[in-house]
């Protein structure tokens, strides 16, 4: 519940000169009794709100677009009961809301109809291009001989460096780098055929 000092910032404070008793002008009367409206409405505003937009962080700052609306009014007009007109207020907000809403929400909308090919999913599309490369590097690995394999294997999948696969299979690292080169230009080669 905001304190007078809040409302005043939604209504406006009147300066010296403009200054009237409720007495005076019957609005100035109505303004006053803003804050008693306030304590009482605003619980149940809260809740209806809460009740319309189900897991919405909104209830609250449409409350208070509520009461803006109504200090807004009631500074030109007086209101006998300003409960009815604040509900009313309060469902125009929901439609307003509904209403731009729908226009964001018009842009995404991609219509099924005779003669609509709905595309694959991209995550679908991936995963098939992805086994597909997946299967010519496999075939490309199995045509590669038995040292020129082991070499790659060793260097791509156990990131060992040249030198310890050179001392592990006892040959030199330009022999290493000979063989790794070999078994990626023959993979090259069959993923640039496909």
């Amino acid at each position: 519940m905001p304190p007078n000092s809040d409302l005043r910032r939604l209504v406006g404070e009147p300066s010296a000169a403009m200054a009237v008793t409720d007495a005076d002008h019957p609005a100035a009367a109505s303004l006053a009794d803003l804050d008693d409206i306030y304590r009482t409405q605003a619980p149940r505003l809260t809740r209806f709100f809460r009740r319309q937009l189900r897991g919405s962080d909104e209830p609250q700052d449409l409350v208070q677009e509520t009461f803006a609306r109504l200090a807004s009014f009631m500074s030109r007009r007086p209101l006998a009961n300003p409960a009815p007109y604040l509900h009313s207020i309060a469902r125009n907000l929901l439609f307003e809301r509904t209403r731009r809403r729908a226009r964001r929400m018009a842009s995404f909308h991609v219509p099924i109809g005779e003669g609509f090919d709905p595309a694959v999913d991209p995550d679908q599309a991936h995963q098939i291009e992805a086994r597909d490369v997946m299967r010519v590097y496999q075939r490309a690995l199995d045509e590669l001989t038995e040292k020129t394999r082991t070499i790659f294997l060793l260097h791509r999948v156990e990131e060992l460096t040249y030198k310890r696969i050179g001392d592990r299979l006892g040959i030199s690292i330009p022999t290493v780098q000979y063989h790794v080169a070999r078994a990626l230009a023959h993979i090259d080669a069959a993923l640039d055929q496909e």
